[in-house]
């Protein structure tokens, strides 16, 4: 769970547990996929460390424990979810199974990017934040 202030007022955010699952597979996923190259640009071990952290923190939420992610780490799986959904929406044959994934990553992924501007309006859901 996430808190910030808007108004003057806390914020909770709060992600379930299937959902915080799918964070850490495409966590997974996003740096092995910018550690190919396939991302057409070079990665810098920090940015690896940073991927690894957030999925260590996700891990730890996922096991019962209460961590606290910083923006820039809503961020980072906010565009590792833009950048896995884009991936399956071009190499993935169309199907069922592969609507329902990308449906369910689009409606993740669209509730981090409402939430990141309104409690912590410097960011911008979804850019990088590099």
């Amino acid at each position: 769970m996430t808190k910030g202030e808007r108004g003057g007022k806390q914020v909770m955010m709060g992600v379930g547990a299937d959902d915080l699952k799918a964070i850490k597979y495409i966590l997974l996923f996003y740096g092995r996929y910018l550690q190919s190259g396939q991302a057409g640009q070079p990665v810098s071990h920090r940015s690896i460390n940073r991927i690894q952290l957030v999925l260590l923190k996700v891990e730890q939420i996922i096991s019962g424990q209460v961590i606290l992610l910083r923006w820039d780490e809503l961020g980072l799986i906010t565009e590792a979810i833009a950048t896995f959904t884009e991936l399956v929406r071009r190499k993935i044959a169309a199907s069922k199974e592969r609507d329902e994934v990308l449906a369910n990553c689009e409606q993740l992924h669209n509730y981090l990017s409402l939430v990141l501007p309104s409690i912590h309006p410097t960011l911008k859901g979804g850019g990088s934040l590099s």
